[in-house]
């Protein structure tokens, strides 16, 4: 499998996959609007097949210098349960290894503590539906707490 940039024809079937994921009460065309204003601040990427199919999907975004944000990370239906999902967060968290990430996790936390994920404090907690988690060094993570978290994206 090959990590890269979304095609903007792959688009409309990436938002069909986030859409069915997180509607929140939105049309398609509604969450598509919202996806849309996140690609001004973010890079969307995909995780390719051998045979070409897109597998996964996320974005990438830079929310202050060496501070990124991970959000609508999503397997194709087809490719869930082979470690798609692994390779995808895997080989983006590769490309700013010295860098900190954070992202909202609907899915409870064991699954990115694996990848060195820590669910921030209670205080910091201001989404019921995702819990804020940060990979980062002591001094990046306290630095991180210093300012405002990013919203929820």
């Amino acid at each position: 499998m090959m990590l890269r940039e979304a095609w903007p024809e792959e688009r409309p079937l990436l938002y069909e996959w986030g859409h069915r994921e997180w509607p929140k009460n939105r049309t398609l065309a509604q969450y598509i609007e919202d996806n849309q204003k996140e690609e001004a601040y973010g890079t969307r990427f995909v995780l390719v097949a051998d045979d070409g199919e897109v597998a996964a999907s996320l974005m990438l975004l830079k929310h202050r210098p060496h501070l990124y944000g991970l959000g609508s990370i999503v397997v194709a239906p087809a490719a869930r349960g082979r470690g798609v999902g692994t390779q995808l967060l895997t080989e983006c968290l590769q490309m700013h290894k010295e860098a900190a990430f954070m992202l909202y996790s609907e899915i409870g936390t064991p699954y990115y503590e694996r990848f060195g994920f820590t669910a921030l404090p209670d205080e910091y907690q201001r989404y019921p539906q995702g819990i804020c988690m940060v990979k980062a060094h002591l001094q990046q993570r306290e630095q991180i707490m210093q300012e405002p978290i990013p919203d929820y994206f």
